[in-house]
């Protein structure tokens, strides 16, 4: 697939390198307000065409995608421009920054038979899809906790995740990760939501308690006051899943996965997994589902069931974190077809 990026900041650059590797996925243009900083991104990465401004790079004919990294607060608006223009889109996470957006966006890619997806690029990992495999195998029985974190330190201030207006705070940045794991996990939407936030306008770290059916618990924490730090435990009946590094694992390491079964008197392994790029995987694994023009697969990729799930969920915990009460996760009324997010089992 020949793909357009919009944004020349640093998660597009890192899209952009590791496409220099896939014998598939090429980028054709780059896009970015400041037309001198687009070139300087065009010219570092041998991309043809670079454009001082978005709606160029969207009439571009032989752009067949777009991977959009622009901050938090244009990515609606700019997903569903792509859409109509004819693109797939490839959406950095978040999706969107409320439910409505989303659904906005959706009813566009539905509209416009164009595929959209977000961009949660440890979908595609390895070690992503092995455990949806343990999983769905029943390895450590049925799932009864899932406890994930990631934080760093944050110390810059005029950084955009600091940023209210373009979208910023911990948990939109990096809280958006422990919690579409455990969406993921569950296989189902949390129906109530509890937390604490500390932090204004923005959150600078958020703390959250997700309740499923059959009281079953996620609880997710997040920070930007913090030592770097991110962690995934799949608790189940008959077992438990540990992952020290369950969102960006580096390309170049080996990551591994520790496994324990039984009730009582547990038995660990650990199952180690090769090197592998995400983003080149990601890219690779979304152009296959836009030519095949079928349903997303319920391992190893991102449904939009679940990234409208997690906006709604999103919305809930800041409810709670705001009026110091339990917060009831309002459904998406979203109906998926192709090719816009239907779950199937795989």
């Amino acid at each position: 697939m020949k793909w357009g990026i919009l944004s020349a900041g640093r998660i597009a650059r890192r899209f952009a390198g590791a496409l220099t590797a896939s014998a598939t996925e090429q980028v054709v243009a780059i896009a970015a307000r400041d037309g001198e900083r687009a070139t300087a991104f065009a010219a570092d990465f041998g991309i043809p065409r670079a454009y001082s401004n978005y709606t160029a790079l969207l009439a571009d004919p032989e752009v067949e995608a777009v991977y959009l990294a622009l901050p938090n607060s244009l990515h609606a608006e700019w997903s569903i421009a792509a859409l109509q223009a004819g693109k797939h889109v490839l959406c950095e996470k978040p999706m969107a920054t409320t439910l409505a957006d989303g659904l906005a966006m959706v009813a566009a890619a539905q509209a416009n038979r164009r595929l959209l997806m977000e961009g949660f690029m440890y979908r595609f990992h390895p070690q992503t899809i092995t455990v949806q495999r343990l999983l769905a195998d029943g390895v450590i029985g049925e799932v009864q906790q899932v406890r994930g974190s990631f934080g760093f330190l944050l110390d810059d201030t005029t950084n955009i995740r600091l940023n209210a207006d373009l979208g910023g705070g911990a948990l939109y940045d990096i809280g958006c990760y422990p919690l579409s794991y455990a969406r993921m996990v569950f296989g189902s939407q949390p129906r109530t939501a509890s937390a604490f936030v500390n932090g204004a306008p923005i959150d600078f770290s958020l703390s959250g308690l997700l309740r499923f059916d059959g009281d079953r618990h996620a609880t997710i924490t997040c920070s930007f006051r913090s030592a770097w730090n991110q962690r995934v435990e799949i608790i189940g009946d008959a077992g438990w899943i540990h992952l020290e590094r369950p969102f960006n694992p580096t390309s170049e390491q080996a990551t591994s996965i520790a496994v324990a079964r039984g009730g009582r008197h547990v038995t660990v392994e650990t199952i180690t997994i090769p090197p592998a790029d995400h983003f080149q995987l990601e890219a690779e694994g979304f152009a296959r589902l836009a030519a095949a023009s079928e349903p997303i697969p319920a391992i190893g990729a991102m449904p939009l069931t679940e990234s409208l799930d997690n906006l709604a969920a999103m919305e809930a915990l800041f409810t709670s974190a705001h009026t110091a009460t339990h917060s009831v996760i309002r459904a998406s009324a979203f109906v998926p077809e192709w090719p816009v997010g239907t779950l199937t089992t795989s």
